[in-house]
């Protein structure tokens, strides 16, 4: 008899051993908030739970849905994300789900409507100009909406009908408006399963009752990349980062507009791989572009190609971390709008700082040594620069920059390349016009 008994013994010990390797089921059901406009920010967000709920079984996915909609390819990788990817039961309880929105809500296995909730405004709209978007665009949208409603079992037609006008429900729409469901229209025309006064109502309808929850909210570092990875900071962390290093390229040592800079873009960066499907490959284009804009003002200005290719580089990287629906486009727009006032502040209220210094050349008031400048008159001439001698502060090839005393001087040579530092002397002067050669010492 104990013979007998050993190897069922064995093999329950075995199965006891072996269940320490496989993931168990958690008695839980969690909650994933949607409540800012849906992003790429949202994607990474959506992705990463739906991939730890996999990995740690809850008994069903819960995603709490209140946005006014937003990006349609953030909300298409989401809705295939929960389609596709999820392994566990997935159910939407929605407070609002406008739009983007709509697809993500109908995306799950169950839905539910909250008192006073609405689903659907689905028409894609022009990140640019906000009037509704290409036929091109729409037409692909709308299938999309119907292909999710399908593959849940849900109505096609209606779900059609948030996108189009062309869609009619009797009853529900005409063909002149875009259909939005309330909570029991939602119901009535299979788009929900059920109408619930809470989430916890809803738990319970669909068999959850009493379960314990826990709500998955957003971390500190994944707000903070949704919040860097808005457009609008992108484009003020791009400026203030390239503001700062350039600076610093033009000023002698290292200061705080370096530090500023290289913290601003070290936060962009951050960014990027926290809330956009940003790689490391776009940080280096970043980086490399970076470094083409100080070559070009340290070693080889005037040339323009270096600068080319590095402004070319920063905007490559910033359309790869931006794709979506022009974010790239108002990336750019603010910067310019940033930048064109970061500039002007510079000019208008740093004249007289280094910084300021460095942006303007100085330029005598009138050819009379020790004459008053708030009295003298402006003249185009530089005769009193003539014979002087200076030195170099760029290489000149033929053009570049100069100083004479603590006086800062365009200047340009008759064709011979002069390099930084040298000692050269004007031998002409045609109005503004500053011609220099090198200076030629004798050893005695």
């Amino acid at each position: 008899m104990q013979m007998r008994g050993l190897p069922a013994l064995v093999v329950s010990v075995f199965l006891f051993f072996c269940s320490f390797g496989v993931a168990q089921p958690l008695n839980e059901v969690w909650v994933v908030p949607i409540e800012t406009e849906i992003t790429t920010a949202t994607t990474q967000f959506i992705k990463s739970r739906i991939e730890r709920a996999n990995t740690e079984q809850p008994l069903a996915l819960v995603f709490f849905i209140n946005t006014p909609g937003g990006q349609i390819i953030a909300a298409e990788d989401i809705s295939d994300a929960i389609l596709q990817d999820a392994q566990v039961p997935t159910i939407s309880v929605v407070a609002n789900a406008i739009s983007a929105g709509a697809l993500i809500a109908m995306s799950a296995e169950e839905v539910a409507m909250l008192p006073g909730s609405s689903i659907g405004a689905a028409t894609a709209i022009n990140g640019i100009t906000g009037e509704t978007a290409s036929e091109k665009i729409n037409s692909v949208w709308r299938n999309q909406f119907r292909s999710v409603a399908e593959a849940r079992g849900r109505n096609g037609d209606v779900a059609e009908g948030m996108v189009s006008t062309r869609v009619e429900i009797p009853g529900l729409s005409t063909s002149e408006e875009l259909i939005t469901l309330s909570a029991s229209q939602a119901v009535e025309f299979n788009i929900a399963d059920i109408e619930a006064r809470t989430l916890n109502d809803a738990l319970a309808q669909f068999g959850y009752s009493g379960v314990e929850t826990q709500t998955l909210e957003p971390n500190f570092v994944e707000r903070l990349g949704t919040s860097l990875g808005n457009p609008l900071i992108a484009a003020a962390l791009l400026v203030i980062g390239l503001g700062g290093v350039l600076i610093e390229i033009f000023s002698p040592g290292f200061g705080l507009p370096g530090i500023i800079g290289i913290l601003a873009l070290s936060a962009l960066g951050a960014s990027a791989f926290i809330a956009t499907p940003a790689g490391i490959f776009d940080l280096l284009l970043i980086v490399a572009g970076i470094l083409l804009i100080a070559a070009e003002v340290l070693f080889i200005p005037g040339t323009g190609i270096a600068g080319i290719l590095g402004i070319v580089a920063i905007g490559v990287a910033v359309v790869r971390i931006f794709p979506n629906d022009y974010d790239w486009l108002w990336v750019f727009s603010y910067s310019a709008i940033f930048g064109g006032v970061l500039f002007g502040l510079l000019v208008w209220m740093l004249p007289n700082s280094r910084v300021g210094k460095i942006l303007t050349l100085s330029t005598r008031l009138t050819n009379e040594p020790g004459a008053d400048p708030a009295k003298a008159k402006l003249v185009g001439s530089m005769d009193y620069l003539l014979n002087q001698q200076g030195t170099a502060l760029t290489d000149l090839r033929p053009a570049g920059v100069a100083k004479f005393g603590d006086e800062r001087v365009d200047v340009v040579t008759e064709g011979d390349f002069v390099s930084r530092g040298t000692l050269i002397e004007v031998i002409r002067v045609n109005g503004t016009r500053v011609i220099v050669r090198e200076t030629i010492t004798t050893d005695n």
